[in-house]
């Protein structure tokens, strides 16, 4: 075999190996899956996990949670926990024919509703004191079948700056370490929401504790689905019958 075409040959193929070995693994920025996340329609239901210890005072709770969601307006929420007796509440957001956007809520003790400004998704609805600029990629984890992209956020902060109230109690200035992971799906979709907090310091000579998890995590998803009927049947026995 002529050596020149031997020469060419092994080039090819170094630079072949070459090109996979620095092509870098793309993934969304969680900007985008946010955005994502708040345009899509789909149907999930979540198994939920609660645990707080707070001054001593413990506090566990389990359950489901569906979540349904259509564009940017359209919301259906239903919470049932574990315990007993079971306790279930629903909230519905809509958009009315006059362009009113309502929230809705109806649960054991009281239902209601009321105009407001802006809708949510259920990241932020279980991450409202996360600042989303402060995840980093941690790579991909199989869930529910997907490949679904997961970010993790630590940050520390003071017990004052993320719940105002505890200033009043002279707990402000109590450190707290807080860790949130996201997963969700290519498309927007949350698989796995997590956040939990930590902090302990010695106040006036009591030691003061602060421990917090909550974890929610997809049992099943419909991709492109709202439950409108749930919906529409909630509104319309709060009195509300005037959707768009």
């Amino acid at each position: 075999m002529n050596m020149k075409y031997v020469i060419i040959a092994v080039i090819a193929v170094a630079i072949v190996v070459i090109g996979i070995v620095v092509v870098p693994q793309t993934h969304p920025s969680l900007n985008e899956l946010l955005a994502r996340t708040s345009n899509n329609t789909y149907t999930a239901s979540y198994s939920y996990y609660i645990y707080y210890n707070i001054l001593n005072q413990n506090s566990k709770e389990s359950g489901i949670l569906t979540y349904s969601q259509k564009g940017i307006t359209d919301r259906y929420i239903f919470v049932i926990s574990s315990s007993y007796p079971q306790m279930g509440a629903y909230m519905v957001t809509a958009k009315l024919s006059n362009g009113t956007t309502i929230f809705c809520t109806a649960g054991p003790t009281s239902a209601g509703c009321s105009p407001i400004n802006q809708t949510f998704n259920l990241i932020s609805l279980m991450l409202p004191i996360i600042n989303y600029s402060k995840f980093t990629y941690a790579g991909t984890q199989k869930l529910l079948g997907y490949n679904a992209y997961c970010y993790i956020s630590r940050n520390s902060t003071t017990l004052g700056s993320i719940m105002p109230i505890a200033i009043e109690a002279g707990l402000g200035s109590l450190p707290i370490n807080i860790m949130g992971e996201v997963c969700m799906t290519q498309d927007g979709i949350p698989l796995l929401i997590e956040l939990s907090m930590y902090g302990s310091s010695n106040v006036n000579g009591q030691q003061i504790t602060i421990n917090m998890t909550q974890v929610l995590q997809a049992t099943s998803v419909q991709d492109g689905t709202y439950l409108v009927s749930n919906a529409t049947s909630l509104l319309n026995k709060l009195g509300i019958n005037a959707t768009g």
